[in-house]
């Protein structure tokens, strides 16, 4: 299976992390750094032109790019796992407005007009959520009953916005994408 890994806001690609280490024992696993202090769309178009590229069989993304992946997934019908995703990111990344520093100490600057570019997260793909019930950035509830009726959404005790599940979450993830391999007609790789 080749995974496209999309991270969060002010954070980077970072193949060594724990949460991907995890995640490679699905499959390989690629990603590119993202801006998104761009506006939505050239955000998304830079990573739809990366995917089309590239022989992906599943997105996954934390926070902002658990939003990336549901908009991206569904735009080019591949199946995502979105975990402690922004499901509106207009009123996340409020907090970030104007001059800040990222996760590797680099300046960031985001602006108002930037943030009213972002749409919420997409509702009609093909998609499983997970959640860390003691993220302290986005409410797990809220993501939880506003996604339930779309997705399959499950929930974890504790945790962290960072994720603190994965290892509990594979079989999760490898159900999930053995499922919609039926459905999307996806061969394993």
């Amino acid at each position: 299976m080749n995974i496209y890994y999309c991270h969060g806001f002010a954070s980077q690609f970072d193949p060594n992390s724990s949460k991907l280490e995890v995640l490679s024992r699905l499959g390989s696993i690629d990603g590119h750094n993202i801006d998104y202090t761009k506006p939505a769309e050239e955000v998304v178009q830079h990573c739809v032109d990366t995917l089309i590229k590239s022989d992906i069989d599943l997105l996954v993304g934390t926070a902002m790019g658990g939003w990336l992946a549901s908009v991206v997934g569904t735009r080019l019908g591949i199946p995502f796992v979105a975990i402690n995703p922004a499901i509106d990111p207009s009123q996340t990344l409020k907090k970030h407005v104007g001059t800040g520093l990222d996760f590797q100490g680099e300046e960031y600057h985001l602006t108002e007009s930037v943030i009213d570019s972002y749409g919420s997260l997409a509702t009609n793909g093909c998609g499983l959520i997970l959640l860390d019930q003691a993220d302290d950035v986005i409410d797990w509830r809220v993501t939880h009953d506003l996604l339930q009726e779309h997705y399959s959404v499950v929930s974890f005790p504790g945790g962290s916005h960072r994720f603190e599940h994965m290892e509990e979450a594979l079989p999760l993830i490898e159900a999930f994408f053995e499922r919609s391999s039926l459905v999307y007609g996806l061969g394993e790789n």
